[in-house]
């Protein structure tokens, strides 16, 4: 697995190089500071795996470099954990919402480390197993067909809105039990989303995905939320402030532009998706098991009947 890793502590860098090579890491390259990272990924031939980076940097800070790695195409989906000394819970709410998969605090403990990165690696080797699957659909898109299951949480194409469904999970995992108080849940469902899975490719399936998420961003730009593709047809979001969601009206929105798609559909014989957009819930003493079980009530609360996976968070 190739590693990047910026910070402009040179020691600390230093610390982080041992420790990555002493846990069978050795495919690392290390900058000094964000003033380069840019360059660096637009000039190299080969795609990093996995970078990391400090959240307090002088000038340009991880959070906003990390903003700026998510707008280059080729690193749209790459996992990149932050580095923090801060407890500061809105710098850390900020880097997940310029793109952060996850975050680890300083002084790094080796065991930690090692399972995020373990997690990484897992992420890393099911994202290139899948491109290679798509680029043998793109030279024979019939003969090939992408293999997912309808439960699993896919990477929804041009779907710029939308951050990891793992990314969602671990930032839920930050929060801890007080912070659960603070945030609430939403879920939009596209209710025929199984017989679109059943009758037509995956392809066809994923592509249907794209569509309902460009009307979801179209619908939701003054919203302020972590959103994600869970499976099953349900998008879920965590809601990070006020919000004047109102979920009879948004329902209404999305369905009127998504009739803009209709010729497409009549064209591959498949249903126009039909979605549903689920009201805002939250936690309550009651309901802590797990700190993503606020993302099943939102899908239940939206009257999904297929629920959302439970997969492993990282």
């Amino acid at each position: 697995m190739q590693i990047l890793a910026v910070d402009d502590d040179s020691v600390f860098l230093e610390i982080l190089e041992h420790k990555l090579r002493t846990i069978g890491y050795d495919n690392l390259e290390l900058l000094n500071g964000p003033d380069d990272v840019v360059r660096v990924l637009t000039q190299r031939t080969e795609v990093f795996d996995c970078i990391l980076l400090d959240i307090e940097m002088p000038g340009m800070t991880g959070i906003e470099l990390c903003g700026r790695i998510r707008a280059l195409p080729a690193y749209r989906q790459t996992p990149i954990i932050m580095i923090t000394s801060l407890a500061d819970r809105r710098n850390i709410d900020r880097a997940f919402q310029n793109g952060a998969s996850d975050y680890i605090t300083k002084p790094l403990d080796t065991l930690e480390l090692q399972a995020r990165l373990g997690a990484v690696q897992r992420l890393v080797d099911e994202h290139k197993r899948r491109k290679a699957l798509e680029y043998q659909v793109s030279l024979m898109p019939e003969a090939v067909p992408l293999e997912f299951d309808f439960d699993m949480p896919i990477n929804v194409p041009d779907f710029d809105r939308g951050i990891q469904f793992h990314a969602l999970q671990n930032y839920l995992l930050t929060l801890g039990v007080k912070g659960l108080f603070s945030v609430s849940a939403v879920a939009i469902c596209v209710e025929n989303a199984l017989t679109t899975f059943r009758i037509g490719s995956r392809l066809a399936f994923r592509n249907m995905l794209s569509d309902v998420g460009s009307v979801i961003e179209d619908c939701l730009k003054t919203e302020s939320l972590l959103i994600s593709y869970a499976g099953s047809g349900n998008f879920v979001g965590i809601v990070m402030g006020p919000s004047d969601w109102n979920p009879g009206d948004l329902e209404f929105e999305m369905n009127a532009k998504m009739e803009d798609f209709n010729p497409i559909y009549v064209s591959e014989r498949l249903p126009l998706p039909r979605i549903r957009v689920g009201p805002v819930v939250g936690n309550s003493l009651f309901q802590l098991a797990r700190p993503s079980q606020i993302l099943d009530r939102a899908v239940a609360a939206a009257g999904s009947q297929n629920g959302i996976p439970r997969v492993g968070i990282a």
